[in-house]
C-alpha cells in the first residue's frame, strides 16, 4: 500500500454486554477507493462512527496523515478532512442546495448578515467542479434521491473533505445514477486525491470501483488486500465464515394453472400495453433499466397507482383496478422498494408490524387478545428466523433483512397468495439474502403462493425466477424462461429498440 491517508491501529469498542470491536486495524491510501464490506453487525457502521468523531474507541488510535488524533470529536474531524455520507441523508429538505451545502457555516457580509450571493455562488463553483448540473437555488426536497446524494458529496467537498465515506450508496441509485457516482469518485481519487471509504453489500460494485478491500466478521478484520488479489466468492466465504456456492435454493416446478393474469394494462407515460400470467407457485421475476417501470407494474396490480386501462384477474376472477382494498381481498399483497417509508412501522415493535394487517383475526370480544398475538408473532420470529430481542423491539433497531423478513411475515400473516416484492434484499447483507431467498421459495413451494419479484440484481432473477419479464421505456420486450437465461440476453432485449 501506499502511505496511508488514514490509519485505524488497534481499535476495540465495548457497548454494555457487547464487544463491538475487537483489535481492528484499518488503513486507507490516498487517492484510493477502499471497499469495507461484512454482513450486518459485523462492526462496520461502528468503526466508521469512531472514524467520524461520533463514537470514542475504549482502545485504540486514529492517525490522519500519521499523526494520532487526540480525543477525536466530529468537529474535529471534519476540520482534519473526514466527510461521512450515511445511506439516510442528514439533509434540510425544506432548504435549498446552497444552504445545506453550507449548513451551518453560511458566509457573512461585513456587518454580519449572511451573504445569500456568496453563497450560491460558491455552491455553483462547486457544482460545476464536480460536474453536477443542478440550480443551488433549488430545494432540496425537489430532487431526486440521487442528486440529495451528490449534494452530500458536494458538501464534503466544500469542507475540503480528504476521506470519504460512503454508506451503501447504490440502495437508492439506478444502473445510469451509479455509473454516474461512479465517474465522480474515479475523478475525485485520482485527479484531485480524496481517498473514499465505499461500504456496499453488492460485490459487483467493489470490483467496478474499488482498489483494496477490508472483510469484517464479527467485530474482526478477517482480511484487508488488494481487491484484484481476491475473488467475490472469496468476499462472501471470509464473511459468512463457511461456503455460499449454493446462494440460491433449489426450486420445485411450478403448477400449470393460471393464478394472475395481467392483461394490456396501460398508463400513460409509464406502462403500455402490460400483458403476462403468473402460475401457482412461481417465482416471476420483472427486470430493466431503472424508469422502465418495473416498479409502476406492481404498484398498479396492489391498487397502489391508478391506471388508464386494463385487466387483472385472480384465479379468474376480475379484480377492481386502483383499489388496494380489493387487491388485499384477493390475496394481494405488495412489499415496496422502500420498505423505511412505505413498507414498515420503524417506530413501532416486531409485533406490531406482523399482525398490523390481520388485527381481525386477533380481535375477540372487540378486544385485541394479546396472547393470540404473541403466539402468532412467535412463530413467525421462529419461522423466519427474525433476528430479534423480542417480539416488543422496535423493528427500525433491526438490521435490514430482518426488517424486510418482518414485512413478509406481515404479508403471510394477513394471508396474502400473491406477493409482489419490489427490490427484496436491497441493502441486505451476502447471509441475510439466502435466508430471504428460502423464505420466497417456502412460501412458494410449501404454501402455494406465487412471488412477482421486482430487482435489480441479475444474479438474483436467475437464480430465483422461474420465468422473467424484461421490461423497456413501459413496455414488455420479452418474457424469457428462467432456465437458460443469461444476464447478455436479458440486458440485449432491455436496451437495444
Amino acid at each position: 500500500m501506499a502511505s496511508p491517508i488514514l490509519e485505524m491501529k488497534g481499535i476495540h469498542k465495548r457497548f454494555p454486554g457487547v464487544y463491538a470491536l475487537k483489535d481492528v486495524s484499518f488503513a486507507v491510501a490516498k487517492g484510493t477507493v477502499h471497499g469495507l464490506v461484512g454482513e450486518n453487525g459485523a462492526g462496520k457502521s461502528t468503526l466508521m462512527r469512531i472514524l467520524s468523531g461520533a463514537y470514542l474507541a475504549t482502545e485504540g488510535q486514529v492517525a490522519i496523515d500519521g499523526n494520532v488524533v487526540e480525543a477525536p470529536t466530529p468537529d474535529k474531524m471534519l476540520q482534519l478532512g473526514v466527510a461521512v455520507i450515511y445511506q439516510e441523508l442528514a439533509q434540510a429538505p425544506h432548504l435549498t442546495v446552497a444552504e445545506n451545502i453550507f449548513l451551518g457555516r453560511l458566509p457573512k457580509t461585513s456587518i454580519g448578515t449572511i451573504d445569500w450571493r456568496k453563497a450560491k455562488l460558491d455552491a455553483a463553483r462547486i457544482l460545476k467542479k464536480l460536474n453536477f448540473a443542478v440550480d443551488p437555488s433549488a430545494r432540496i426536497d425537489r430532487l431526486s434521491v440521487a442528486q440529495r446524494q451528490m449534494v452530500e458529496i458536494a458538501k464534503a467537498i466544500s469542507r475540503d473533505a480528504r476521506i470519504v465515506v460512503l454508506d451503501e450508496p447504490s440502495a437508492v441509485l439506478g444502473d445510469s445514477e451509479l455509473e454516474n457516482l461512479f465517474e465522480l469518485i474515479r475523478t475525485l481519487s485520482r485527479e484531485q486525491g480524496v481517498s473514499f471509504v465505499y461500504i456496499s453489500h453488492r460485490l459487483k460494485e467493489l470490483y467496478e470501483i474499488c482498489d483494496d478491500v477490508t472483510v469484517l466478521r464479527d467485530g474482526q478484520v478477517i482480511s484487508s488486500e488488494p481487491i484484484a488479489q481476491t475473488t467475490s466468492a472469496d468476499l462472501i466465504r471470509k464473511m459468512v465464515g463457511r461456503e455460499m456456492n449454493d446462494i440460491f435454493p433449489g426450486r420445485v416446478a411450478p403448477k400449470q394453472n393460471i393464478r394472475l393474469s395481467v392483461k394490456g394494462l396501460n398508463r400513460k407515460g409509464k406502462l403500455k400495453d402490460i400483458s403476462f400470467d403468473v402460475r401457482r407457485g412461481e417465482i416471476f421475476g420483472i427486470c430493466g433499466l431503472a424508469g422502465s417501470g418495473r416498479t409502476e407494474i406492481l404498484r398498479a396490480i396492489a391498487g397502489a397507482d391508478p391506471v388508464d386501462s386494463g385487466e387483472v384477474s385472480v384465479d379468474g376472477s376480475q379484480l377492481a383496478l386502483g383499489k388496494p382494498r380489493a387487491a388485499l381481498a384477493k390475496g394481494i399483497g405488495l412489499l415496496p422498494e422502500d420498505r423505511k417509508t412505505e413498507g414498515l412501522f420503524l417506530d413501532q415493535s416486531v409485533a406490531f408490524n406482523v399482525t398490523i394487517s390481520s388485527l381481525g383475526e386477533l380481535v375477540t370480544s372487540g378486544l385485541l387478545s394479546g396472547s393470540k398475538e404473541k403466539g402468532i408473532v412467535s412463530n413467525y420470529i421462529s419461522q423466519m428466523r427474525i433476528k430479534t430481542p423480542s417480539g416488543a423491539t422496535r423493528v427500525r433497531t433491526l438490521s435490514g433483512g430482518n426488517q424486510q423478513k418482518c414485512g413478509i411475515a406481515r404479508q403471510l400473516s394477513a394471508g396474502t397468495s400473491i406477493l409482489l416484492v419490489d427490490e427484496p434484499t436491497r441493502g441486505v447483507d451476502v447471509a441475510a439474502k439466502r435466508e430471504i431467498y428460502d423464505l420466497l421459495v417456502q412460501v412458494t413451494a410449501n404454501m402455494g403462493a406465487s412471488v412477482v419479484m421486482v430487482s435489480s440484481e441479475l444474479p438474483e432473477i436467475l437464480g430465483l425466477c422461474d420465468r422473467i419479464l424484461v421490461m423497456r421505456q413501459g413496455e414488455v420486450a420479452a418474457i424469457l424462461e428462467g432456465q437458460g437465461a443469461t444476464e447478455e440476453a436479458i440486458m440485449s432485449h432491455a436496451v437495444w429498440n
